[in-house]
């Protein structure tokens, strides 16, 4: 993944769940039956829309730190694309398992989270160990 299209793709994706989190606003503002009267789903869509936001800045943060470091092009793409995959799963992750859950835990996509948030932390390593000439 170029680095062009890691920006545009975090940006991208810090208007998603920004936009998620006006959503659900509007659903507390509405009373939206379904959405604020489920305790766990209300918690998971919270957890998603702050999680994926704050996670897709680190990414942007990432993208300008790539560059700056000079990290060697095969290096910057797999951690480009592991970065970004990794916090979209975060969010993503939290977002479904609130919305598929049972009765008292969330649904099997929470399983996404731990996979992300690893992708996501040995790329933020991998940024901070690789060095030019490596």
């Amino acid at each position: 993944m170029s680095a062009d299209r890691h920006l545009r793709a975090s940006i991208a994706l810090v208007a998603l769940f920004l936009a998620t989190g006006l959503w659900l606003e509007a659903m507390y503002g509405l009373r939206a039956e379904g959405w604020i009267d489920d305790p766990l789903r209300r918690e998971f869509l919270r957890l998603g829309h702050a999680h994926g936001g704050l996670l897709e800045i680190v990414n942007i943060a990432l993208a300008w730190a790539l560059e700056r470091l000079n990290t060697p092009a095969g290096w910057a793409r797999k951690i480009r694309g592991a970065a970004l995959l990794g916090a979209a799963l975060v969010g993503l992750g939290f977002m479904l398992g609130g919305l598929l859950h049972g009765p008292t835990d969330p649904g099997p996509p929470v399983l996404a989270v731990p996979a992300g948030a690893m992708l996501l932390l040995s790329s933020l390593v991998a940024t901070a160990l690789v060095k030019p000439e490596d």
